[in-house]
C-alpha cells in the first residue's frame, strides 16, 4: 500500500492549489503561471466555467502590459477549455487569440526574409560543424522533453530560450562526472546512457542512490541551492549529457515567472528525495514512499541562533535537517547543557512526537538552517504502515539515550 494512501484526496489537494494560486494572483495579478495553475485546477475540479472566466479575465490584461506570449498562453486555454466560446467572453479571446497570431507569422516571415536578403558586410553565418552540433542538441532534447523534469514544466513559448543554453557532454564508461563535495552549479540531463549516484549515508558508509537513465537529472542540488555537490556521480556506460548552468539561466528565471516554478517543481520532486535517501531513518523507505513523505514535508528555515524547539513545549512533529546544522541542549541547573550537534540528514523532535509528552530538549540553529517538518500524525502513520522503520528509529533513539546519559553524567 502506498504511504499515506487515502490520507488525503485529491479534491483536497485541488482546493489546497486553488487557494494557493488565488493568493498568489492577490499578491501578483499578472502571476501567468497562478493562472494557468488556477485554471487547471477549477477544470479538474468541475469547475470549468469559473476556470474559464478567470483566463479570460487574464488574458486582456496581460495583452495590454506588453506580456504578449504569456497572453497567447492564457488564450490557448481558452480555446483548449471552451473551445465552443459557450463562455460569452471565450469568442473576444479568441478573436484576440487570433489577431495576436497572425501578427506573430507577419513580422517572422519578415525577419525571415530580411534573414535571407545577401548581406552587405553583416555577420559569417555559423560553420557548419556547429550548425550540426545544434541539430543534434535540438534532436536530443526535443526527443526527451516529456520525460525530463525541469524542461517537460517550460511552456513551448520560453522552451527554445532555454535550448540555447544547454550543452551537449559525453562520459566514458567509469568517467566521473563530480564527486560529492566538489563545487559546481551545472544541471545535466541524461540522454542516453546510465549514470552512478551514491553518497556517504549517516553511517559513514557509502550509500547507492540510484541509477540514471535517459530522462533523469543529475547535478540539481547544487544547481538549485549554490552548495557543493551533494552526491558522486559516475557513468556506469557511455553516457551523452545534456548540460545547463544555472548562470546562463539566471536571466530566465528572474524575467519568466514560468522557470523559476518549474525550478521549484523541480526542487520539491528531487532534492528532497536525495536528503530522505540518505537520512539513517528514512533511507529504509523504498522510493515510492520516499516520494509521497516528500509532498508531506514543510520547508522551516531558522537563523544562527533562532530556537526551533524549546523544552518543555507540548508541540509536536519531527525535523530533518536539509542545510546548516543545528545544536541540542538541556537545561541543568543555571545553565545549559549541548548533547548534540545534528548536521544534513539528521533528524531530531521524534521523541516527544511518539510518546507524546513535552519535549525533552530544546533545539536551536548554529548557522543559516533549512529543515523539513513532517507533522506528527504523519510520523505516526508512517511508523504504524512500516513496523520496520519503528524499530530503526527506536535503535537510534536508544543510542542516543546511552549518549546523553554518558554527556550528563560528565557534566558537560
Amino acid at each position: 500500500m502506498t504511504l499515506f494512501e487515502g490520507r488525503t484526496s485529491g479534491e483536497a489537494r485541488l482546493k489546497e492549489t486553488v487557494e494557493e494560486c488565488r493568493r498568489r494572483l492577490r499578491d501578483d495579478p499578472g502571476d501567468t503561471a497562478a493562472v494557468l495553475r488556477l485554471a487547471d485546477a477549477l477544470a479538474s475540479g468541475g469547475d470549468s466555467r469559473e476556470a474559464v472566466q478567470v483566463l479570460n479575465r487574464a488574458g486582456p490584461r496581460l495583452q495590454k502590459s506588453g506580456k504578449l506570449v504569456e497572453a497567447i498562453a492564457v488564450y490557448k486555454k481558452v480555446e483548449e477549455l471552451d473551445p465552443k466560446a459557450e463562455v460569452t467572453s471565450s469568442f473576444l479571446s479568441q478573436i484576440e487569440l487570433k489577431k495576436i497570431l497572425e501578427a506573430t507569422a507577419k513580422a517572422t516571415a519578415k525577419a525571415k526574409a530580411e534573414s535571407e536578403a545577401p548581406a552587405v558586410d553583416g555577420p559569417a553565418a555559423p560553420p557548419p560543424a556547429e550548425m550540426a552540433e545544434r541539430r543534434r542538441k535540438s534532436e536530443k532534447v526535443h526527443a526527451l522533453r516529456k520525460e525530463i523534469p525541469l524542461l517537460k514544466d517550460i511552456p513551448p513559448f520560453l522552451f527554445e530560450l532555454v535550448l540555447e543554453k544547454i550543452h551537449l557532454r559525453t562520459l566514458a564508461a567509469g568517467e566521473r562526472l563530480f564527486a560529492e563535495g566538489d563545487e559546481g552549479s551545472s544541471l545535466s540531463f541524461v540522454a542516453a546512457g546510465e549514470l552512478v549516484v551514491s553518497a556517504k549515508g549517516d553511517g559513514g558508509a557509502t550509500v547507492l542512490l540510484g541509477i540514471l537513465g535517459p530522462g533523469d537529472v543529475a547535478g540539481e542540488i547544487s544547481f538549485l541551492s549554490g552548495v557543493p555537490r551533494t552526491a558522486t556521480v559516475q557513468a556506469r556506460t557511455r553516457v551523452d549529457l545534456l548540460e545547463l548552468d544555472r548562470n546562463a539561466l539566471t536571466p530566465l528565471v528572474k524575467k519568466h515567472r514560468h522557470v523559476a516554478d518549474a525550478l521549484s517543481r523541480l526542487f520539491a520532486e528531487r532534492v528532497l528525495d536525495g536528503v530522505l535517501a540518505r537520512s539513517r531513518l528514512f533511507g529504509h523507505l523504498p522510493r515510492p514512499d520516499r516520494d509521497a513523505l516528500a509532498r508531506r514535508l514543510k520547508p522551516v528555515a531558522a537563523k544562527p541562533g533562532e530556537v526551533v524547539i524549546r523544552e518543555g513545549a507540548s508541540d509536536a512533529g519531527i525535523y530533518l535537517v536539509r542545510r546548516g546544522a543545528v545544536r541540542v541542549t538541556v537545561r541543568r541547573g543555571p545553565r545549559d547543557v549541548a548533547l548534540a550537534l545534528l548536521t544534513p540528514h539528521e533528524f531530531f523532535g521524534d521523541l516527544a512526537t511518539v510518546r507524546s509528552r513535552p519535549r525533552t530538549a530544546s533545539v536551536a540553529a548554529v548557522t543559516d538552517t533549512e529543515l523539513l517538518w513532517l507533522s506528527g500524525p504523519d510520523l505516526l502513520a508512517l511508523l504504524a504502515q512500516r513496523p520496520e522503520l519503528a524499530a530503526v528509529l527506536e535503535e537510534i533513539q536508544l543510542e542516543r539515550f546511552g549518549r546523553n546519559a554518558e554527556t550528563l553524567s560528565r557534566g558537560d
